[in-house]
């Protein structure tokens, strides 16, 4: 796996400048910030009161995690009775028709969750085998960042 670069996380994906938050030496947030230019003159950023004590609502781990990419195979098999429901409910896991689409031809990435989903699906319609993709790689998992939200003071 390449090494980790200020490049590789989305441009609009909110980085940590909180040296003195305790999750800081394995959140991936702050190993991003730390490789920022010095030429930056702004950013989108994790603000304070995402920490709560020890914790905080926007971390992201450096741990690597395998990605998916493509899915054209991954009917394959299925006798055809069991594929006509699998195809419907994989449409709803993945949003639409039109977005299964997209990440069935790779388009878009299988993150682990989804992942999950589509494995339990398959167990669900007792098919024992796992799902199949065409590509998995082990990468860094840049969340995406929540809808900004706001507290008024009472």
């Amino acid at each position: 796996m390449k090494k980790l670069s200020y490049k590789d996380a989305p441009r609009d994906w909110a980085i940590c400048f909180q040296n003195d938050c305790p999750l800081s030496d394995r959140c991936l947030r702050h190993a991003v910030a730390q490789l920022a230019p010095s030429t930056l003159t702004h950013h989108v950023t994790v603000l304070p009161a995402a920490r709560q004590g020890d914790q905080c609502s926007l971390f992201a781990s450096t741990e690597p995690v395998r990605i998916a990419r493509g899915m054209t195979g991954i009917m394959k098999g299925i006798p055809s009775g069991k594929a006509t429901d699998l195809r419907k409910e994989l449409y709803n896991i993945f949003g639409s028709c039109a977005h299964f689409y997209r990440y069935r031809s790779g388009r878009y990435p299988v993150t682990p969750e989804l992942q999950k989903s589509v494995a339990r699906l398959f167990h669900k319609h007792g098919i024992e085998t796992e799902p199949h993709y065409d590509e998995t790689t082990l990468s860094y998992y840049f969340l995406k960042v929540p809808h900004a939200t706001t507290q008024q003071e009472a």
